[in-house]
């Protein structure tokens, strides 16, 4: 097989995977039946009626994983890359990297040049993959991106297929023959797509000056990721099910299904009145029905409400305990734990999103390092994180008390408390401007910052500030 159809098989085997644990986290997942019976009787009612629990393994890794600076080794590259840092784009394409890749398991970014500079964008693995070479998994071999366009053919509008692989030295560009393509779809279903940027076989050299290929794989594992919440789909199935079947039976509970017996040998007809629409036997208020040929009436019990129920809520802890996710978040209005209690439960969770946090602050770094070396900076950088563990406004100040005394400087201390780091730099000027007149004598007495204060003495004041 050609890199061409490895890469478009890839993309459309893993598409199907990909839907699922999206439908799964938006609460679009159709219900599971075993019976042919059920699901046609429920069938116009099956997906109204949902609790989607599924997306809280993602959200609560997800609001943890925040980067709250990046910093280089050099005050310039330093000061380029809190510029970039401050660009609303990228919080926002750092916001959609790191929530799709625990929905997929994967996701993509690409920086591309736009000019004298480069442009970020997102990319869905839907579309786009990488492949690693055999031998060694960690290398990125190629990457491609598969995706439709509209084209005008004889006057007619149709749709396309896209293909564009990136080598290190080169970039190639196909389209698609035919409208669809087929399962395993074939070389000979390619033409190479020329553009002002290709040559006659749709190849060009890759404008970049590092020679990389220009896309970043964010993934929840290695080697390969897996949707966040994967291990959810079976207890979301089960709670489905209960919350479906359940609320058919409410109709039960409201309009009881009742039963008449008829007289041996009788053909009357019930006399229910001169309403139409009357539902049930005799069930309008102040009423009376003469039921002639009627022997006895009854009505059928409706399923009780707890053998619903008490299996929801065995599924939603038993979805809390495969996700390693905390049972709190699942029943907020329940005896959410604190203090210590609080920190044991949260311990797998805490210990998740750190590893969460390798694998993507791992793919940063080599964005950031990127960008840096378009800029003519080649160094390393680092990714920091806000503190994964909860804890409460005192204790957090405490620690970070602590760590001023082992030596952590303070704008660091302050940027990982969720400070702006543009910010504590501004802060840190003043100081150092306060501090260069107390000793020339000009200007008045240097005042540090509510929050440098709050570091040294865990004050009240500092705690105000956090809040």
């Amino acid at each position: 097989m050609t890199d061409l159809t490895i890469a478009v098989n890839e993309i459309l085997d893993r598409r199907a995977d990909y839907e699922t644990a999206e439908d799964y986290y938006y609460g679009t997942a159709e219900e599971v039946f075993t019976s042919r019976a059920v699901a046609k009787a429920l069938k116009h009612t099956a997906g109204e009626f949902r609790l989607n629990f599924a997306a809280v393994p993602v959200d609560t890794v997800n609001n943890r994983l925040e980067i709250t600076s990046v910093s280089a080794i050099s005050e310039g590259a330093g000061q380029y890359l809190d510029r970039v840092w401050a660009t609303d784009e990228l919080q926002l394409d750092i916001a959609q990297v790191h929530k799709n890749a625990l929905i997929y398991g994967d996701a993509y970014l690409m920086v591309l040049p736009d000019g004298d500079s480069l442009q970020v964008h997102y990319n869905s693995p839907k579309t786009t993959i990488a492949i690693y070479d055999e031998e060694n998994p960690k290398v990125m071999r190629f990457a491609a991106k598969v995706w439709e366009i509209t084209v005008d053919t004889n006057g007619k509008r149709e749709k396309r297929t896209r293909v564009n692989l990136y080598y290190p030295d080169r970039w190639e560009k196909y389209i698609s023959r035919n409208k669809k393509l087929t399962t395993n779809p074939q070389p000979s279903e390619f033409e190479p797509y020329v553009d002002q940027y290709t040559d006659s076989n749709g190849v060009m050299a890759n404008p970049l000056k590092q020679k990389i290929i220009p896309v970043f794989h964010f993934r929840t594992e290695m080697p390969e990721g897996k949707p966040e919440h994967m291990r959810a789909y079976g207890p979301q199935d089960a709670i489905n099910k209960f919350v479906v079947t359940q609320m058919a039976a409410n109709d039960f509970h409201g309009f009881p299904q009742r039963w008449a017996l008829t007289l041996e040998g009788s053909s009357e007809n019930a006399d229910f009145g001169d309403e139409t629409e009357t539902v049930g036997v005799a069930n309008q208020p102040g009423s009376m029905a003469v039921l002639k040929g009627i022997k006895e009436v009854g009505q059928f019990d409706a399923a009780n409400p707890a053998t619903f129920i008490e299996p929801l809520r065995v599924n939603i802890r038993a979805m809390a305990t495969v996700t390693a996710t905390p049972l709190h978040y699942f029943e907020p209005t329940g005896n959410v734990p604190s203090g210590e209690a609080l920190r044991v439960a949260e311990a797998p969770l805490v210990k998740k999103t750190k590893m969460r946090q390798l694998c993507f602050g791992a793919t940063w770094r080599k964005v950031f390092s990127f960008i840096l070396e378009a800029q003519g900076m080649k160094e390393d950088v680092q990714i920091h994180w806000r503190a994964v563990e909860t804890f409460d406004t005192k204790e957090a100040w405490e620690i970070a008390r602590i760590k001023k005394q082992v030596g952590l400087p303070d704008s660091q201390n302050l940027v990982e408390m969720g400070y702006d780091a543009a910010l504590v730099e501004t802060w840190e000027q003043k100081r150092a401007l306060a501090a260069s007149q107390a000793r020339t004598g000009v200007g008045t007495t240097p005042v540090q910052p509510a929050d440098t204060a709050a570091l040294e003495t865990g004050s009240e004041a500092g705690e105000q500030t956090a809040t």
